[in-house]
């Protein structure tokens, strides 16, 4: 999958990171424990959590939609 995603560095500790990172806005920390099958939520929110500020996010997702976007057709083409 990293080949095929062109990254360098892929592998279940980093998709658990990204995964809590990206899911800290989505439920409770006890949540988050329970998805990662972790036995303590301290080590959920210390150890795989990366807290971003509102504003990198709003920075992040600017930056993703401009990179992602699709290119507007060509007028009369």
């Amino acid at each position: 999958m990293a080949e095929e995603l062109g990254l360098k560095k892929l592998n279940f500790q980093v998709l658990r990171r990204t995964m809590a990172t990206l899911d800290q806005t989505k439920g409770s920390g006890k949540d988050l424990q329970g998805v990662l099958g972790r036995s303590r939520p301290d080590i959920t929110a210390t150890v795989y959590m990366q807290q971003i500020e509102s504003g990198v996010r709003q920075t992040l997702d600017a930056i993703y939609s401009e990179l992602t976007a699709k290119p507007e057709a060509a007028a009369g083409g």
